[in-house]
């Protein structure tokens, strides 16, 4: 004799697996595109995530409101992303309200602010984009307020007060937004910027340089998920590193890696971009947090969020038990 089927419990169960990853293993990532892949690249062809048992897979984003809202969707279960819009969002500082609990952490770093910005040809000093526009990924997050200090720590220029910006997404949408007339500078990545900079744009200034210490982007995860998948968190963090030591210490391959993997690098570009990825604001080494960094976003974000309110702590934002136990293997 057959059982009677609960189908209303059938359909909730379908509904919060809806999004999840259907196996151990599976994980998806979302990331921006740019130069700074190269860790998660490397660990594909170089076969450190099949060693450690996962299966990925990798999208690009349009934009961080994109981003956050497909993360909490359940479509993606880790994404790479500037630290700060981690703070933007739990703080309830950023473009959106965030679209479920403030749950999400860092828990392994990219990079420490690799962007460059650049300037249209016909703008010579920063004097000449007062009264001008700006193009960002959003308002009030990620490389947005690095822009904002930037040009008030260089031009003594505020925001909204001397320039406006405008939100167009991710850096090839704030090039385009520069090629166009819609905008006279932006936080560019690379190798993007030096595409822009052959096309006659002007780089203004090193994020990296002007902020110091300073945690850019970072691998970020829901709480929710990490419980319910930390062998996969584990082997997530090992399959990086592991890729990470390896950039650093075979600069042919990895060249190589970049150049299969970025649309469009030219083969005189890459020897210098694998420069800037082992260099000063470049890769995270170890692929670990940087706190003094993590304190300098939570500092600018003190500065420029809205509502403004004291930061922190970093715990709140970042998580490093999954590295320190992946690391202990």
């Amino acid at each position: 004799m057959f059982k009677k089927i609960n189908l209303k419990a059938l359909i909730l169960g379908a509904l919060a697996l809806t999004g999840a990853a259907a196996n151990a293993g599976d994980v998806r990532v979302m990331s921006f595109g740019g130069a700074t892949n190269l860790p998660i690249w490397t660990a594909q062809e170089k076969g450190y995530f099949d060693k450690e048992g996962v299966k990925l897979t990798l999208k690009m984003t349009t934009g961080s409101i994109e981003q956050i809202t497909e993360f909490y969707k359940g479509n993606f279960d880790i994404i790479s992303t500037a630290f700060d819009n981690i703070v933007a969002y739990s703080e309830g500082q950023s473009d959106i309200p965030l679209p479920g609990p403030a749950d999400m952490f860092a828990f392994v770093g990219v990079h420490g602010g690799m962007n460059t910005l650049m300037a249209r040809p016909e703008i010579n000093s920063y004097a000449d984009i007062k009264g001008q526009v700006v193009a960002v990924d959003a308002l009030k997050s990620g490389y947005g307020i690095v822009l904002y200090q930037i040009l008030q720590a260089k031009g003594g220029l505020a925001f909204e007060k001397d320039y406006k910006a405008i939100s167009v997404g991710n850096t090839d949408k704030r090039l385009d937004a520069m090629r166009e007339k819609k905008a006279v500078a932006a936080i560019i990545g690379a190798p993007t910027d030096m595409d822009a900079a052959r096309e006659g744009f002007k780089p203004l200034a090193d994020a990296a340089v002007e902020l110091g210490a300073y945690q850019g982007s970072a691998l970020v995860a829901r709480r929710v998920w990490a419980k319910d998948h930390d062998s996969d968190m584990l082997a997530f963090v090992r399959a990086t590193v592991a890729a990470q030591d390896f950039i650093f210490a075979n600069k042919a391959e990895a060249i190589a890696i970049l150049l299969k993997n970025s649309r469009g690098l030219k083969a005189e570009d890459a020897e210098k971009l694998y420069a800037r990825l082992i260099g000063p604001g470049g890769l995270s080494p170890r692929a670990q947090i940087e706190m003094k960094g993590v304190e300098t976003v939570l500092k600018i974000r003190e500065t420029y969020g809205e509502p403004q309110k004291k930061m922190g702590p970093a715990t709140k934002y970042v998580d490093t038990g999954f590295y320190e136990r992946a690391m202990k293997k």
